[in-house]
């Protein structure tokens, strides 16, 4: 059976791991408390067809997606496309100023359970070599800052959805991205 394996950034926020078609996680906050907010810097987008709109990258910096627990006001970030996943650690470059001033507005939805799914197809063991890791096992990222290699195993996700259950207990999907 697989170790659990989720990005280090959810650490504390998940209650429950599951190896589904993709590893999926149920976020909590730290209390426990599964009944979260959904905030938001980007855009919506419209999928004709379907009744709520994604999360997208915004005009002028990636998109950014936080938790909030409206009892304790705890918040921790689900995804940042800024930062998070395969191309934002080895290829795509971001100005740093872009990525700190991201206001977040709220997702129109009630406090609601929150699953995401996780994307691992990329064979880090096969590849290790061309990371380049050094003495003490960690790499380079795109950004200069250096991150252990199993961490970037952990991290270097190249797909990532979120979903939130509706009051009937149905799943709706308000991100979806493709990260390699």
């Amino acid at each position: 059976m697989m170790a659990e394996k989720y990005p280090a950034w959810l650490i504390g926020h998940v209650k429950e791991w599951e190896e589904k078609r993709l590893p999926t996680v149920t976020l909590c906050s730290t209390t426990g408390k599964e009944l979260l907010e959904v905030w938001y810097y980007g855009n919506l987008l419209t999928v004709k067809g379907e009744p709520q709109s994604y999360i997208v990258d915004g005009d002028e910096a990636p998109g950014l997606v936080a938790a909030r627990d409206p009892e304790s006001n705890e918040e921790f970030v689900i995804f940042d496309g800024g930062r998070h996943g395969y191309d934002n650690m080895f290829c795509d470059e971001h100005d740093p100023s872009e990525l700190e001033h991201r206001p977040l507005r709220r997702y129109e939805i009630p406090a609601s359970k929150l699953v995401l799914e996780l994307g691992y197809s990329i064979d880090y063991e096969d590849e290790k070599d061309d990371f380049e890791p050094d003495d003490t096992d960690t790499v380079e990222l795109i950004n200069g800052e250096r991150m252990p290699w199993e961490q970037v195993k952990r991290d270097g996700i190249d797909y990532i959805a979120l979903y939130y259950m509706d009051e009937k207990g149905k799943q709706d999907q308000i991100l979806d991205a493709e990260l390699a």
